[in-house]
């Protein structure tokens, strides 16, 4: 189990889908470490994949954009998420957050007629409730190896440590190595079979302590808070493009509409396909910006809620959550570098106009004038100096030529 705490002290965060926000339902877990909704996640590959060719064997996260692959890449796209390993630590937490809304009473002093004596520690595997002395005098004599949690509140610790770990999808075992190579944990049984060449594989306690020695948390953490602060205002600016497009679109129909009243009814039908157009175009440009601002918030939750999450583990010496958040926290920066680093190359601003076409009939076809979409390159903005591409990779475009004479060259 991940704390000794009460339930209602989880940071709600942790068990929250980033694509409904809302409490995971079956949470699915991808190689990247995000956990979504098993039905969000399918109805997200299902959109994700829409239009694309139907061979296509892979699908990218919600939030990082590391790509997976499908153990069945044969059944159809819409059952992709339900192939994924479900996380059961997420799954436990839940449920366990669940129980806290209940009366928690010990239940082998209910069988003796004691109804009302509160519960002291929950047994996860034989999901009961026990006070102090019962766990002591019944549960413990025979359930040595169960994940039993502390309920009731007074401290953090944790307790059963070594079996409360977090096990192996794989096998079921405990993880207790991470391999460099592969930048994975895994089990005793992953060691044997999958990483027995590889060059380092240690226990999860020396690797955390090797990274937490040098300043490799220390920098993840640094540059998740930059990369942060770059998808916040890169969503603000988002929103405020939309509002932007939105008056444009007001300021185009108004014109459309004075301009109608000085012709014939007969331009009804043209009024019609311009405005069709414009609201066509206008849809077509909001549904692309509102995609990228899901994208860049999907992306700002994570690396804010990684952030939150490894300053807590570190603080709690959780060696497990520590190394999980650390490689959740490298694969969001990067992904925030390649983002950033894509948009600057074709980041423009949009507007929508109503332009009048002159010397035009005014019956004619371009009676109501047309659409005009216009795109100008525009510096991104914030502070984006680390995530963007230095001069070096930078294009330059010849755009013409001019020569300068000096005084000193009438001589």
């Amino acid at each position: 189990m991940a704390s000794g705490s009460l339930p209602s002290e989880l940071d709600s965060h942790l068990l929250e889908c980033p694509i409904c926000l809302e409490q995971l339902q079956l949470p699915k877990s991808l190689p990247c470490l995000h956990s979504f909704c098993q039905d969000c996640l399918g109805t997200y590959i299902t959109k994700e994949l829409s239009g694309k060719m139907a061979s296509t064997t892979s699908f990218p996260c919600p939030i990082c954009r590391r790509t997976t692959s499908p153990v069945n890449q044969a059944e159809s796209k819409a059952k992709w998420a339900e192939q994924l390993s479900t996380n059961s630590l997420i799954h436990d937490l839940i449920q366990l957050r669940e129980r806290s809304s209940e009366p928690l009473y010990c239940k082998p002093c209910q069988t003796k007629g004691n109804r009302n004596n509160p519960a002291s520690f929950w047994c996860k595997t034989m999901n009961e409730n026990f006070c102090d002395n019962c766990k002591v005098k019944l549960h413990d004599i025979i359930h040595t190896d169960c994940d039993i949690l502390n309920i009731t509140g007074h401290h953090n610790k944790r307790l059963n440590r070594e079996t409360s770990a977090p096990r192996c999808y794989q096998h079921g075992e405990k993880i207790v190595r991470y391999c460099e190579d592969h930048q994975l944990l895994c089990c005793n049984e992953c060691v044997i079979e999958d990483h027995m060449s590889c060059g380092k594989v240690p226990k999860v306690t020396e690797y955390c302590k090797k990274i937490k020695a040098g300043s490799q948390i220390e920098d993840m953490q640094a540059a998740l808070k930059k990369g942060t602060d770059s998808m916040n205002s890169l969503v603000k600016d988002f929103d405020e493009q939309l509002q932007t497009m939105i008056q444009n679109q007001e300021i185009a129909l108004q014109s459309i509409s004075d301009l109608r009243r000085k012709v014939d009814k007969r331009l009804d039908t043209l009024q019609k396909n311009i405005t069709d157009e414009m609201i066509t175009l206008f849809k077509k440009e909001k549904r692309d910006m509102e995609a990228s601002s899901r994208h860049f918030k999907r992306l700002f939750n994570g690396m804010k809620n990684t952030l939150k999450s490894s300053i807590k583990a570190v603080e709690e010496k959780d060696n497990i959550e520590t190394i999980v958040l650390y490689q959740r926290g490298q694969t969001e920066v990067e992904s925030c570098k390649t983002l950033v680093d894509e948009l600057s190359k074709s980041f423009t601003s949009v507007s929508i106009e109503h332009q009048i076409v002159s010397g035009h009939d005014i019956i004619g076809d371009n009676a109501m004038g047309k659409i005009v979409v216009g795109k100008q390159p525009r510096c991104i903005p914030g502070s984006h100096i680390d995530l963007a591409n230095p001069m070096s990779e930078r294009q330059v475009k010849k755009i013409g030529k001019f020569n300068i004479k000096s005084p000193l060259d009438k001589h």
